[in-house]
């Protein structure tokens, strides 16, 4: 199988981790792409040219870092991300939320690209309070969240790391003492560490 990514994406980041997490590196290629650049091998993948993608075997792609997760999680009994049962769908909410506060981050790291005077400011304030409301949510979420990783833990530790990365300025740990903590220590996982990206002006 083949991973369509690029370093400094979220989104691609997350399924990374997925995969260093299950102990499925032998089974997939990383390859580089420039969604921005009308990449021939990514638009053979996703027509959004958006990543990641992950092209199977049979020559079947799969988009969307949640469900790309999904299916790798599904690869191996190494570590489940997601687990069965009640507890499923305990875990899919975390990360779901997780995702939507990195969405918001995302929309207000795109907006940064517009010259200041044709920046939507409205719009930026919106996503600013949901990325406020969505942290003071997980905050009260992130003791439950448990030893075991899963996709919550992982949605949520890359969610951090990328405000710091991308949005320093929001300073997030401020009334979130629950995630500081939290995050000092996910942070020094192999994963988080192997996948960090560097400083990337695109993305």
């Amino acid at each position: 199988m083949k991973l369509l990514y690029a370093p400094p994406s979220p989104f691609a980041r997350k399924v990374r981790v997925a995969v260093i997490e299950k102990g499925l590196e032998d089974r997939i290629e990383l390859v580089m792409v420039n969604p921005m650049g009308d990449d021939a091998t990514l638009l053979a993948a996703n027509p959004l040219s958006k990543i990641p993608a992950l092209i199977l075997d049979d020559g079947r792609s799969l988009i969307d870092s949640a469900l790309i997760c999904d299916y790798l999680d599904g690869l191996s009994d190494t570590n489940p991300l997601i687990p069965a049962g009640a507890d499923r769908y305990t875990v899919l909410a975390d990360a779901y939320l997780a995702n939507g506060v990195l969405e918001a981050a995302v929309v207000c790291r795109l907006e940064m690209f517009r010259p200041e005077e044709i920046r939507w400011s409205v719009w930026l304030e919106r996503q600013h309070k949901a990325i406020e409301r969505g942290l003071k949510a997980l905050e009260t979420r992130v003791d439950s969240l448990g030893g075991a990783i899963t996709l919550a833990q992982i949605n949520l530790g890359i969610l951090l790391e990328y405000l710091d990365f991308r949005l320093p300025d929001l300073e997030w740990r401020r009334g979130q003492p629950n995630l500081a903590a939290w995050q000092k220590s996910f942070a020094e996982r192999p994963a988080m560490v192997a996948t960090r990206p560097e400083e990337n002006p695109l993305a």
